[in-house]
């Protein structure tokens, strides 16, 4: 059994630092340290302890993802798999053995859900801007990373540049010359690239025979 030594004010705003007997300590929201009935000097069984970890955990994992979404819009995916690599982090920093906080991760995850804080239309349109240098299936395979499925008009609404677009602005950053497009070898090396990164093949073909014609 171990014992609160200390219940110390921490700089950031209602969080108290609770320091156990063993030297070990957790941040805790003051609210919950205060609904525990938490007092220095206090005999801490097991059970006890476990949920002094339990609310420790949710509070830093919730104050993490707030930031998270302040910074950008969020999948449900994304946020997820960044809870639980700062949750791995944060037990580790606090040795804290073989604690399972799954259902941390998914309690979260349904109150943000439930207030609106994760908007898949808001993700979307972020996500789009965000990678507008990229080919529209490269797009919809991305998105179909974070679970979300678009069918191409879906998406057509939102782009910024279309791929036709695109594939001119690459032709023109890569300096490419039109006469060397008369070479078979070097159009079908270019063409491979510019498949590679997901555009359409009859678009690719349409825009290097206009191109080529420059001059």
């Amino acid at each position: 059994m171990i014992q609160i030594s200390k219940a110390k004010t921490s700089r950031i705003n209602n969080r108290i630092n609770l320091v156990f007997s063993d030297n070990s300590y957790l941040p805790l929201f003051i609210d919950d340290y205060l609904k525990l009935s938490l007092t220095k000097g206090q005999d801490i069984d097991q059970e006890t302890y476990n949920l002094i970890v339990q609310k420790s955990l949710t509070y830093l994992a919730r104050e993490y993802t707030l930031r998270q979404i302040a910074i950008s819009p969020k999948s449900k995916k994304n946020l997820s798999q960044k809870l639980n690599i700062f949750l791995i982090r944060t037990v580790k920093k606090f040795n804290l053995k073989d604690f399972n906080f799954k259902s941390i991760i998914e309690d979260i995850i349904d109150q943000l859900e439930s207030r609106g804080l994760l908007n898949q239309d808001d993700f979307i349109n972020y996500f789009v801007k965000k990678n507008s240098h990229k080919s529209s299936r490269q797009i919809l395979n991305l998105l179909s990373q974070q679970n979300i499925k678009l069918d191409p008009n879906q998406l057509k609404d939102k782009l910024i540049n279309d791929d036709s677009d695109l594939i001119k602005k690459y032709l023109n950053k890569k300096k490419i010359n039109p006469k060397d497009l008369s070479d078979f070898k070097y159009r079908q090396k270019i063409t491979a690239r510019l498949y590679q990164q997901g555009f359409d093949l009859n678009d690719i073909r349409s825009i290097i025979d206009a191109y080529s014609n420059l001059k």
